[in-house]
């Protein structure tokens, strides 16, 4: 890699994080977990679009995290909109892609981490009636599903 390139990639690391900081300084847990687990999703979703019933399923819960934030962000700030979603899981998109080569399992562990949280909602079936808090203890059977997910999807992703 050229030495400016280099340059290049640092400034935007750095400034990507600082953007980040400010974004993640105000958000609740529960706000902040679910725009990455919206992206995680949509990387999921693109990533594994040769499974049709998987990305339908994935697709879905990009908007449940989306809805997610959103509604936590409007509690917190008082506004927010689809739109803060979006740049939300853009920013955070950004994130994983800038710091994957450092931290691969961590990025699979969140997947791990959004997937069991997902299987909390998918046991109320269709019609959610609660938010699940985020899982502290992962099944083992989910674990595996959502790391086997991961692995393939991170470097599906990290391959574009």
């Amino acid at each position: 890699m050229k030495l400016t390139a280099r340059y290049h990639s640092l400034l935007s690391l750095i400034a990507l994080t600082c953007v980040c900081h400010q974004v993640i300084a105000q958000e609740s847990r529960v706000e902040m977990q679910a725009g990455r687990c919206s992206a995680i999703f949509f990387m999921l979703s693109e990533t594994h679009k040769d499974n049709t019933a998987s990305a339908a399923v994935f697709q879905h819960f990009v908007s449940v995290f989306e809805n997610l934030y959103v509604t936590e962000k409007k509690e917190r700030t008082g506004n927010a909109s689809r739109d803060d979603g979006i740049e939300r899981r853009k920013l955070v998109l950004q994130e994983f892609t800038a710091t994957y080569s450092s931290r691969p399992a961590t990025l699979k562990e969140e997947v791990v981490l959004c997937g069991a949280w997902a299987e909390g909602y998918k046991i109320q079936g269709d019609n959610y009636t609660y938010v699940p808090i985020i899982p502290k203890l992962i099944p083992a059977a989910v674990r595996s599903d959502y790391e086997t997910l991961a692995e393939a999807g991170w470097k599906t992703w990290m391959a574009r």
